[in-house]
Formats: C-alpha cells, sequence, structure tokens
C-alpha cells in the first residue's frame, strides 16, 4: 500500500488506513506531521471522519480582502499626508508673500498707543508702607538684640551682678 502520492499528498487508501488504525507506528508518524501542514489532506482526513464533505468557498476571498484593507490604508495615510502637505505650504505661502503683517496689521498692536494716550498713575508721591519693616541684627530693638538682654539679664540674677566672665591669660 502506498501511503503517498506523487504530489506528496496522502493516497485515499492511506488515509483509510489512518483512519482504521491499520498503519504502524512509522505511518501514522509520517501521515500525521503531513496532516500538520498540509490543509487539503487535513480537510479530506476530517471529512472521513465525520462522514460528510466539507464545503469548499465559492471562491478565495483573501486577495479582495487584503486588497480592500491596503487600499484603505493607502488612502488614510496619503490623505493624512496631503492635508498635512497643502497646510505646510499655504503657511509658507502666507508668511514668505507678507500677506502674514497685513493681517497683523489690521488689529491694533501695543505699540501705536502713544504715552498720551495710556492714563498716567494717580499719585506721582508713592506712600509709605503702613507696616514697619524688621529691624536688622545689631540695631537697636532687634530680636537679636532683644534675646542677648534676656540671657545676660538671667546670668547676671543667677551669677550676681558683678561676676563676670572669667578670662586667664
Amino acid at each position: 500500500m502506498e501511503l503517498f502520492r506523487e504530489d506528496g499528498c496522502l493516497t485515499d487508501e492511506g488515509l483509510q488506513a489512518l483512519v482504521e488504525g491499520s498503519l504502524d507506528e512509522w505511518g501514522r508518524l509520517e501521515a500525521a506531521e503531513h496532516l500538520s501542514y498540509c490543509d487539503r489532506c487535513m480537510d479530506r482526513y476530517t471529512a472521513l471522519l465525520t462522514g460528510a464533505v466539507l464545503e469548499q468557498p465559492p471562491r478565495d476571498l483573501s486577495r479582495p480582502v487584503s486588497r480592500a484593507i491596503l487600499i484603505r490604508l493607502m488612502q488614510n495615510v496619503y490623505g493624512r499626508m496631503a492635508v498635512a502637505g497643502v497646510a505646510a505650504v499655504l503657511a509658507l505661502t502666507i508668511w514668505r508673500s507678507g500677506s502674514l503683517g497685513l493681517i497683523l496689521a489690521q488689529g491694533d498692536p501695543l505699540e501705536t498707543y502713544t504715552p498720551q494716550q495710556i492714563d498716567p498713575p494717580a499719585s506721582t508721591v508713592v506712600p509709605k508702607p503702613k507696616n514697619d519693616p524688621p529691624p536688622r541684627p545689631g540695631e537697636e530693638g532687634g530680636i537679636a538684640q532683644k534675646a542677648y538682654q534676656a540671657v545676660t539679664g538671667l546670668w547676671n540674677t543667677l551669677t550676681g551682678p558683678d561676676s563676670g566672665p572669667q578670662t586667664t591669660n
């Protein structure tokens, strides 16, 4: 019994032997390997197992579908590129022709106002602030001065007024 035809596919007798289980181990392995990559033989084998003939599609739809997808993709890509290109050309044309200056000159830019048109401040004298700035270190009444006086007073109270720091040379 021949298992394979000259074109490499399984013969009808080989498929029937595989369904009946009359192939040896080597024949089953070869048939299983062939069925793993050959769709035609897999369809014939499935038809033998189910006892029905599988329907074939009326025509192959993979080419028209992939072509339609590719056309739609190119339309989107080229359409966006065309819109961006036209916008860039239009912007450069307006900019380089001087039309942009004419368009912007129609408005009222700030540079056209003269000093007489702008209201002067209500008072030329700056008023004095209501709060006093804090004293600087070393000035009378500063926080550092007050802290020093408080610590010195506490020290004099504890040690006596006449004892100062003892330094020996």
